[in-house]
């Protein structure tokens, strides 16, 4: 992630933008890359970029998606929303973390992963991103920024080759 892109983040949460328009926008994004393009174009006319930005994004988040037109950074929408969303959490003291699953856990599994990072970290809340990986074999790896809990059949194996080989 870029400083840029971490820095407009920023002014999008210091402009109280909701994180709901902000996840509105990114999955409108996502679902038709043409409008980034189309956005990202130096053939296309500002005010025309403006129009459409006006017809298209939440009031909130207009006069921002403008400003990236006119500054010519509106490539980073995506990486601005997904380092927005790392500020929002890091304001509000919800965890980020990555769960990489053979089989996604139960209900009751989750909220059990939850109830350890609250306590292993000290946050309210956590916000887990569910990642499937069949590689795994069994179990599950829990990522957070830097540390990883490994519970996966494949990393249980990959220790016990581990204490074998140094006998």
């Amino acid at each position: 992630m870029t400083q840029t892109a971490i820095n407009y983040a920023r002014v999008l949460y210091e402009l109280s933008v909701s994180p709901e328009s902000v996840r509105e926008a990114e999955k409108m994004i996502k679902e038709t890359p043409q409008l980034l393009h189309t956005l990202e174009s130096p053939v296309v006319p500002l005010s025309q970029k403006e129009k459409a930005i006006q017809r298209i994004f939440a009031k909130d988040l207009e006069n921002f998606v403008c400003v990236l037109c006119r500054y010519g950074h509106v490539e980073l929408l995506p990486e601005i929303f997904r380092a927005y969303q790392e500020y929002y959490n890091e304001q509000k003291h919800i965890l980020n973390a990555a769960l990489y699953y053979v089989v996604l856990p139960s209900e009751t599994q989750l909220e059990g992963i939850k109830a350890f990072l609250r306590k292993q970290y000290g946050t309210e809340d956590v916000e887990l991103k569910f990642i499937e990986d069949k590689s795994l074999v069994g179990g599950f790896v829990l990522r957070i920024k830097d540390q990883e809990f490994d519970y996966s059949l494949k990393g249980r194996i990959n220790a016990l080759q581990q204490k074998l080989i140094w006998r």
